[in-house]
């Protein structure tokens, strides 16, 4: 492996944090380096088709370099694009969509728009692990080691508040928690907690019951307070037992008032999402009788918005996770919408259970995308317009290459930061069936 130091100019980066330039034409991804920037740079890591570097010293920083107000930005992995300015975060994320979708076969398409929110503090849940030694920290990437935080710019600053009075209420007692999870709703009004125990405490102790007790009277905006015995809150299998109050949030979302149970799916940035429901709904515009399905369709928030929105339209909801199908139908019948129906299974296997055609269809699938037999079963519906929503501008781009070569025309893309000072990036198309 080369080991020299070499000097180079950035031209470009990309959303993992990453400045990309050449030497002798391979291309190297230069850790931590932004577009603009003059540096001296040695080679790290060789892969087949190119190099990885760290940046040895930057001679002359690029004027879209700052410097990050995080002091774990580097270390913790959460955060990519902290170095740089937020308007040059979004430049970058629009530019990467394009890219993505350009190496799709494609050809040029331009993202009209990229909505944002909140740049900071816009979270609504976060997951704390309690280090061996009882502190609060985060895991290093996918990593297992820990990374001693005191606030995340991402999260509420009340989040961070109950944390640290978490870490020291426990640090005085003889049990070490696996996790707390806290998830509030976006006024900060309501907030349940959950408590991770680890897979060798079963039982709840005095000093679970201690805490709930402190909890409670500190924080009146906490509604409920849960427990679980795996070693994340979101592992499989996890089953939250409740201590105190209720196992649910309530949130108002263009117009809908979700019931938000601690374990249920919902987009961790709640003002954003409506920017980016509403603009998937704005796209759509169904016509009056329009029948359509909303596929992975989760807890079920882009089909409500639109059936709140058109009374006069039905749709049907496809999602295989039954708790995610559940809370979806109590949402909805709490809401009036009488034009929506759910349908749990596997979004593929939804076409043999419809007839006919559907006039419309809003995708919104997993960081994998769609499956080959999806997009076979969709097609078949004939939808005349797709909305496909999206969270990893690779996969899109190959499907929505497949919905090209069906016959089906490429007419608008937007994108919504949903996900500020992160590697990910929100995207929304809008496709119509050719004649």
């Amino acid at each position: 492996m080369e080991t020299e130091v070499f000097s180079a100019q950035v031209p470009e980066m990309n959303m993992l944090g990453n400045g990309i330039c050449k030497q002798d034409g391979c291309v190297i991804f230069c850790m931590g380096a932004v577009d603009g920037d003059q540096i001296q740079a040695q080679i790290v890591e060789q892969r087949k088709n190119y190099k990885i570097a760290k940046v040895v010293s930057c001679d002359a920083p690029s004027p879209y370099r700052c410097a990050p107000e995080c002091s774990v930005f580097g270390s913790c992995g959460g955060c990519t694009l902290r170095h740089i300015t937020y308007e040059h975060e979004v430049e970058i994320k629009k530019a990467s969509i394009e890219a993505a979708l350009r190496r799709s076969g494609l050809g040029e398409v331009a993202v009209e728009e990229i909505i944002c929110g909140d740049a900071e503090r816009y979270r609504n849940k976060a997951v704390y692990h309690f280090s061996r030694d009882r502190k609060i920290a985060y895991f290093q990437g996918a990593s297992d080691q820990y990374v001693p935080i005191s606030d995340c710019l991402l999260c509420p600053s009340l989040f961070s508040e109950i944390a640290k009075e978490t870490e020291t209420f426990f640090a005085g007692t003889e049990m070490v928690p696996a996790y707390l999870y806290i998830r509030g709703n976006q006024a900060l009004s309501q907030l349940c907690i959950v408590l991770g125990l680890g897979a060798e405490k079963q039982a709840v102790c005095a000093e679970i019951e201690e805490y709930v007790a402190y909890i409670r009277a500190k924080y009146p905006s906490v509604v409920g307070i849960l427990t679980g015995h795996c070693m994340h809150p979101e592992e499989r299998g996890e089953a939250l037992q409740l201590l105190w109050g209720r196992d649910y949030i309530e949130e108002s979302f263009l117009g809908l008032t979700l019931k938000i149970t601690a374990s249920s799916f919902f987009q961790v940035n709640t003002a954003a999402a409506q920017l980016l429901c509403q603009k998937a709904v704005d796209f759509l515009h169904p016509a009056a009788g329009d029948y359509g399905v909303d596929l992975y369709c989760g807890t079920g928030i882009f089909g409500m918005t639109v059936a709140k929105l058109y009374p006069d339209v039905y749709i049907t909801g496809v999602e295989i996770n039954a708790s995610a199908v559940a809370d979806a139908k109590e949402n909805a019948a709490a809401n009036g919408l009488s034009n929506m129906g759910f349908f749990c299974g596997d979004s593929a296997d939804f076409a043999k259970s419809t007839y006919g055609s559907i006039d419309f269809a809003l995708i919104d699938p997993p960081r994998s995308g769609c499956s080959d037999k999806m997009i076979q079963a969709l097609c078949k519906l004939k939808p005349q317009k797709i909305v496909y929503i999206s969270c990893d501008p690779g996969t899109l781009g190959r499907d929505l290459k497949k919905l090209v070569e069906k016959g089906y025309i490429l007419e608008r893309v937007a994108a919504c930061d949903l996900f500020p000072r992160t590697k990910h990036v929100e995207t929304v198309v809008l496709l119509s069936r050719g004649i």
